[in-house]
């Protein structure tokens, strides 16, 4: 394994650790409970604009980036924006968008090369949405 990949592995598993800790410690309850759940939110917010970033660099990598690609490589970063509005929207409904919007990414970029590229966001992935679902459950 390259260096560039095995630090790839590492740096996607590690972001995992902020997603399962904020839902283990949401899980956990206690007092802060819903600082935990807000913590949660605002990492995979994070998160899922980043995602939409990388899409950004790869199209403007190529050259000769596609209009369309560019134009849908923001759609993360809004839809992450829209689940942090201060709307009456439950803290579910708020889960539940940005799982929405990582599962997407998840699908877009499920084919995108390097060949071993598809396997690390498909368990960066899988992580997260373990997390955000435990999240949703604990919120209700």
């Amino acid at each position: 394994m390259t260096s560039g990949r095995t630090m790839a592995w590492a740096l996607a598993l590690a972001g995992l650790i902020p997603f399962v800790g904020c839902a283990a410690l949401a899980a956990w309850g206690g007092p802060h409970r819903e600082l935990w759940l807000f913590a949660l939110l605002g990492y995979a917010a994070v998160i899922l604009s980043f995602l939409g970033g990388t899409r950004w660099g790869a199209a403007l990598a190529s050259g000769s980036p596609d209009p369309v690609t560019l134009a849908l490589s923001n759609a993360p970063a809004l839809v992450a924006w829209a689940a942090l509005l201060p709307l009456p929207l439950s803290d579910p409904i708020r889960l539940g968008v940005v799982s929405a919007g990582l599962a997407s990414m998840w699908l877009w970029d499920r084919r995108r090369p390097p060949a071993w590229y598809p396997a690390l966001r498909t368990v960066a992935t899988i992580g997260a949405l373990f997390s955000l679902g435990l999240a949703v459950v604990v919120s209700v």
